[in-house]
């Protein structure tokens, strides 16, 4: 039995590439009689707005999609994160750290190899010998402490949908590849003491997902969240990266560039089938 979610983030209306990927996930779960989860990822709480998340419940109402009673909304379990991360720190996996954007970029600069995985630099490591206080500076992992916490493990994903590159089936890596790709990356950010990195890992298990449907510009981060699941002793679930509803310049539909909203559709007068054909083109 399949159970899939959609987890969309209250900081805009939802568009078409929302309810390509709400319908996609309802409908996998459907077609194996399983279960189909909602979650509201508001760890923002700047960006986020009561307005949007109403609106959410509305649109998938909307659209036809059916989800469980237990809707899990991010901003009320900051606790729970908190007790992940205490249980790294507990075990001297994690470190805190004081350095800006601009104080990293100008390390890679210096140490003339700014490598990026894609959109991604890798932290050169400025502050892990420090010793910060964790919960007033951001939060990162320390590969070299996890591979050796975890024996140097080869960890694997299994990948039921494509990835950007035509990337499918059983996706391996090591932590020796995950540190040059990258690095120690930040599981708690100093504002909201979490990320969407481990909020995501911690809340899927919670819900018992075991289908992880989202688009394919989210493959990259896959290997984050599966060494957090083997950090965590979490079973690892199957994940489906699908396609991206693009605008009619070929860009990326995105509520920050303020792409046209369900909400307007319908306001156009465009019916449930209309939105159903422009996404399965």
């Amino acid at each position: 039995m399949i159970i899939s979610r959609f987890a969309p983030s209250p900081t805009g209306f939802l568009h078409l590439g929302h309810a390509y990927s709400a319908l996609l996930a309802f409908q996998l779960a459907k077609t194996s009689n399983g279960l189909f989860k909602l979650r509201i990822e508001d760890i923002d709480l700047i960006r986020c707005k009561k307005i949007f998340h109403n609106k959410i419940y509305y649109d998938l109402n909307w659209l036809g999609v059916k989800w469980e009673k237990d809707v899990f909304v991010q901003s009320d379990r900051i606790y729970i994160y908190k007790n992940y991360i205490n249980f790294l720190n507990d075990r001297g996996l994690v470190y805190g750290c004081e350095c800006s954007r601009s104080d990293i970029n100008n390390a890679l600069l210096a140490l003339d190899k700014p490598f990026k995985y894609p959109n991604t630099v890798t932290y050169p490591g400025t502050c892990r010998k420090k010793k910060l206080d964790i919960w007033s500076n951001n939060i990162r992992i320390n590969v070299d402490k996890i591979n050796h916490h975890l024996g140097s493990p080869t960890l694997s994903f299994n990948e039921k949908g494509l990835g950007p590159n035509g990337e499918k089936g059983i996706q391996q890596f090591d932590l020796q590849w995950f540190k040059q790709t990258l690095g120690d990356i930040v599981i708690a950010r100093r504002d909201i003491r979490t990320s969407y990195h481990l909020a995501s890992t911690i809340d899927d298990f919670h819900q018992n997902v075991s289908l992880v449907t989202r688009g394919n510009d989210l493959f990259y981060d896959t290997p984050i969240h599966v060494l957090l699941q083997k950090l965590f002793n979490f079973k690892i679930p199957n994940f489906y990266h699908h396609k991206l509803i693009n605008d009619q310049n070929g860009k990326k539909l995105s509520k920050s560039k303020n792409s046209e909203s369900l909400n307007q559709l319908r306001e156009k007068g465009m019916s449930l089938d209309e939105i159903k054909s422009l996404i399965e083109q």
